[in-house]
């Protein structure tokens, strides 16, 4: 189950100064061998230029606080443990409208698909319908923080979910570089 409240922007630990935030030499971004040692986040919609998204750009989004609870069980002897988890983060379809501009339910663009892609090439992906004109479209979040904290080495420093998923480590894209919209079907279609 998980639960959604609204927040202001980004709080400065979690994404401004170096002093509150130590990231560790990244990966060069599969979908983006050229960014900039303080480029999060690639964004490519179509043929328009990469839009690349340093800490600052990202923390002028208006995040999203989403608390998802679940059972884990650590063994099949073992009593199942309740977990919740907080996740502060962006709709990527936010990210996606601010960069796309336009009218993001223009009819030439229902048919597109969102690469979400990792440092190591992971990949997930999300259909238009699903990102929105669907309510689980505000759950595919850009993840910033966990539990109050930055994300740790192993995930970031950001990650992506999709909190409304079932099973939810298919479309768990950790270290996520990059996010690059195409058409499913050639534009004559």
């Amino acid at each position: 189950m998980t639960s959604i409240a609204r927040r202001g922007s980004i709080g400065a630990c979690a994404l401004a100064a170096a002093t509150c935030l130590v990231l560790p030499a990244m990966a060069a971004c599969p979908a983006d061998r050229d960014a900039a040692a303080d480029t999060l986040l690639t964004v490519r919609i179509g043929t328009q230029p990469a839009v690349r998204l340093d800490r600052a750009a990202i923390a002028r989004f208006a995040t999203q606080q989403s608390v998802q609870r679940r059972t884990v069980a650590s063994s099949a002897s073992a009593a199942p443990v309740e977990q919740q988890i907080a996740y502060s983060g962006v709709p990527l379809a936010a990210i996606v409208t601010s960069i796309a501009g336009g009218d993001p339910h223009a009819r030439d663009q229902r048919g597109w698909v969102f690469d979400a892609i990792a440092t190591d090439g992971y990949r997930a992906i999300f259909s238009w319908g699903e990102l929105f004109n669907t309510d689980a479209g505000e759950q595919v979040l850009v993840i910033v923080a966990q539990d109050g904290k930055p994300l740790d080495d192993r995930e970031g420093p950001l990650a992506l979910r999709a909190l409304a998923d079932r099973r939810p480590g298919p479309r768990h894209v950790r270290n996520l570089c990059a996010v690059v919209a195409r058409p499913l079907l050639p534009p004559d279609r």
